[in-house]
């Protein structure tokens, strides 16, 4: 995992080892730039479970994957399952929220439904998607939901999210 890929998926965390800060800190990160990723709203691992990216490749050492999914555009996500609960997650079946409660919000140039929550939902699983070159692309806890509907994917996987996105919301 390169630092970069390592600094992205910090969103997921919401606090950092000494040694993970310092090492972001001397590949030129800023300390503003640290916490305002730790501070990005979203599913997070409990800190119990893991202290930073880093660590993330050796607590899969310890489970193997529950599904895999190979995507049209070559990448491929991986779900694990723990025997403990390892975070939270940031989605959820429409059927299990107050319909009247449902926004929509706009997030990375998609309109999306949203609802508010007093807690995010724990999970013990952990999806984890790589490029077709082994490349961390992200990781996060919870269970696996297909990105937003795009050109690049299959008929088959544009469905899938069609109808996935037509079912879940985003918790806020």
């Amino acid at each position: 995992m390169t630092i970069e890929q390592a600094f992205y998926l910090l969103k997921h965390f919401t606090e950092l080892d000494s040694d993970a800060h310092a090492l972001f800190l001397a590949h030129g990160f800023k300390e503003a730039e640290i916490t305002q990723q730790l501070q990005t709203i979203g599913s997070k691992f409990y800190n119990s479970f893991c202290t930073s990216p880093f660590n993330l490749e050796e607590q899969l050492k310890r489970v193997k994957p529950i599904e895999k999914i190979i995507q049209s555009n070559g990448r491929t996500a991986q779900v694990y399952q723990f025997d403990q609960e390892i975070g939270t997650e940031q989605v959820i079946e429409k059927e299990k929220v107050n319909q009247e409660e449902i926004v929509q919000l706009e997030r990375n140039g998609h309109l999306i439904e949203a609802v508010q929550l007093p807690e995010l939902p724990h999970t013990n699983q952990l999806v984890v998607v790589k490029s077709k070159e082994d490349a961390w692309i992200t990781a996060f806890p919870g269970k696996y939901a297909p990105a937003f509907p795009s050109d690049w994917m299959s008929k088959e996987e544009y469905q899938f999210a069609t109808d996935f996105w037509q079912q879940h919301v985003f918790i806020k």
